[in-house]
């Protein structure tokens, strides 16, 4: 029979390892070892050793007394808070993906939060919230930025159109981000939802689609102000305005995108926003 602590490290790697979009053969290959090896821990029936906590926290970015911290409680309150949510969604498969994800992350760890941010304006926000992070390089770990905000960001399949979304009850938070996505375009994404979190964009969740607007219309609950202001913000937290006045006359569009770990389209608008675009280097 598993025991208590075995149980616990393994309800931490595996809420680490979605939170991070890996897979369990990401991690097998990481520690060496077989998929089947990684269920066993992830289920509590293998205690990983010390060079195996060690592997798990680089490859995870967390402390090793993550690992060893027990899981917060959460109430049944907040599971059903996260269902209800999916009230607002305007297709059935849509709201059978959300609650799927639900059922799939609600027994996960979330972490406490240690930075608290009171800025209204975008890009004063992330620029806040990565001074009280640390995060003065890029690029941004935008993941570490949610842990110490209190969010956990966790990567599942979606339908195509739904992108990301964030779901919150009381303190707790969580934001789910469409694991077919491109890596670039999952970052945004987790950013964007990350600054409807950090400007209290609604009281309860927002869902962000693929198509914001069709021929019938914008979604239920669609805020075109609350829109721009997290693509404000996620465009500084990603992009940080004081980091491309340095990089942009050195640089190619191409070798900025990669080195802030964005999409091309991405850059090439932050640069025209921030009278940037014509001082790259063209080389």
């Amino acid at each position: 029979m598993p025991s208590e602590i075995s149980q616990q490290i393994g309800e931490r790697v595996r809420a680490a390892r979605v939170e991070s979009g890996l897979s369990q053969a990401d991690v097998a290959a990481a520690l060496d070892l077989s998929q089947a090896a990684v269920s066993q821990l992830e289920a509590g029936r293998r205690s990983p050793r010390v060079d195996e906590l060690a592997v798990l926290s680089d490859l995870f970015a967390r402390d090793i007394d993550y690992f060893l911290t027990p899981m917060r409680a959460r109430t049944a309150p907040v599971g059903m808070t996260f269902r209800a949510a999916t009230a607002e969604l305007p297709l059935p498969e849509l709201q059978r993906a959300v609650t799927r994800f639900i059922q799939e992350i609600e027994s996960q760890a979330l972490p406490e939060q240690r930075v608290r941010v009171h800025v209204s304006e975008p890009a004063s926000a992330a620029r806040e919230v990565r001074k009280q992070t640390g995060q003065t390089g890029v690029p941004v770990d935008v993941n570490g930025v949610a842990r110490a905000v209190g969010i956990g960001i966790f990567y599942e399949p979606l339908p195509d159109a739904l992108s990301a979304f964030l779901l919150r009850a009381d303190e707790h938070a969580v934001i789910g981000v469409n694991a077919n996505q491109a890596p670039v375009r999952r970052r945004f994404s987790a950013a964007h939802e990350l600054g409807h979190h950090v400007l209290g964009h609604a009281a309860g969740s927002v869902f962000d689609y693929a198509f914001p607007t069709t021929a019938e219309g914008e979604p239920p609950g669609y805020n075109p102000q609350h829109e721009r202001e997290a693509n404000q913000f996620a465009a500084e937290l990603l992009m940080p305005e004081e980091n491309l006045v340095e990089d942009a006359p050195l640089l190619s569009l191409a070798r900025l995108a990669r080195r802030y770990e964005v999409s091309a389209e991405a850059m090439s608008f932050r640069l025209l926003n921030l009278g940037l675009r014509e001082t790259i280097d063209r080389a």
